[in-house]
């Protein structure tokens, strides 16, 4: 098999494995805001669900990779009503926020997210909480700011970037067009996405009740298989040394059936935030969709403390 055919077939995978589920956040007595972070040619989507009631602080959550900030959307419906503005923002090349290219003056993931928070109020007084790669970048964060707290939720290691076969790939224009042609073709089946989210969750009754279009409409702007191969190229990667060094208040939360991060990068973490509170629930890695009141309650007794 080729370098192309194997490359293919691993953006298949992803898509078949990698489903997600996102709930409707209420608007009943709140204003849910939606906008956009200008910063060179970056416009980075996001929407705020303000706090209700007694303001606590304000949240930024960060998504994982193929996901967008609607999966935070469960979550944020809770935390909100407990007093916590939240920000879920798109990553670049994911939601409704800008595809890079090979043009594209890049602006790392983590300054984007720093200066977005710092129009808004400065890094100390922020809540940061990320899932997945999101959780990779908000390590990256954490390890350069400070922060109120920082909340991870089945986190990856960020070990990708600089690699040149995928920087070869991502700029090729035939291979550009290819990738979102697989992008649409897949996702335009409402079938196939909820038997991925199946899949990933285990749960028939679960996927049956998926929206797909939540999933399938961003993944399938133009740009966007190539721009997630730039993403990982343009990455930031891990510094594992220095997580030992985060003094920020800090919560790791890992699922027991998580089917996407090895045990060795369980590990991995876990030794490094070893003085952190580190919990275990029931659950896959899209545990923040498929159980938000769990986890809330989980992260609302922790920021308590």
């Amino acid at each position: 098999m080729t370098t192309t055919k194997k490359l293919l077939a691993i953006i298949m995978s992803l898509v078949m494995v990698f489903g997600m589920f996102t709930f409707a956040v209420s608007a009943d007595n709140e204003v849910v805001t939606d906008g956009y972070y200008e910063e060179g040619e970056y416009s980075i989507h996001y929407t705020v669900v303000p706090a209700k009631g007694e303001f606590k602080g304000r949240i930024m959550f960060l998504h994982g990779f193929l996901y967008s900030g609607t999966t935070w959307n469960g979550m944020a419906e809770i935390m909100s009503a407990e007093g916590y503005d939240c920000y879920l923002l798109d990553l670049p090349n994911f939601g409704y926020s800008t595809r890079e290219t090979a043009e594209t003056q890049v602006i790392a993931r983590e300054t984007l997210v720093v200066n977005f928070m710092e129009t808004i109020a400065p890094t100390e007084e922020w809540i940061l909480a990320g899932h997945s790669m999101g959780g990779g970048v908000s390590i990256n964060i954490a390890c350069e700011n400070e922060l109120e707290a920082l909340m991870l939720f089945c986190p990856s290691e960020i070990s990708s970037a600089g690699n040149t076969m995928m920087a070869s790939l991502a700029t090729n224009s035939v291979i550009s067009k290819m990738m979102d042609s697989i992008f649409k073709m897949v996702l335009s089946s409402e079938l196939i996405v909820k038997a991925a989210v199946y899949m990933t969750t285990g749960d028939m009754e679960y996927a049956k009740s998926y929206d797909a279009s939540l999933l399938a409409d961003p993944l399938m702007i133009p740009g966007t298989g190539s721009g997630m191969l730039l993403s990982s190229v343009n990455a930031k990667n891990t510094d594992m040394n220095a997580l030992a060094e985060i003094d920020t208040p800090t919560l790791l939360v890992w699922a027991n059936s998580d089917n996407v991060i090895g045990s060795g990068m369980v590990n991995n973490i876990s030794a490094a935030l070893a003085d952190k509170e580190i919990v275990n629930v029931d659950g896959s890695h899209i545990v923040i969709e498929t159980a938000p009141d769990t986890l809330a309650q989980i992260s609302l007794e922790f920021l308590a403390k």
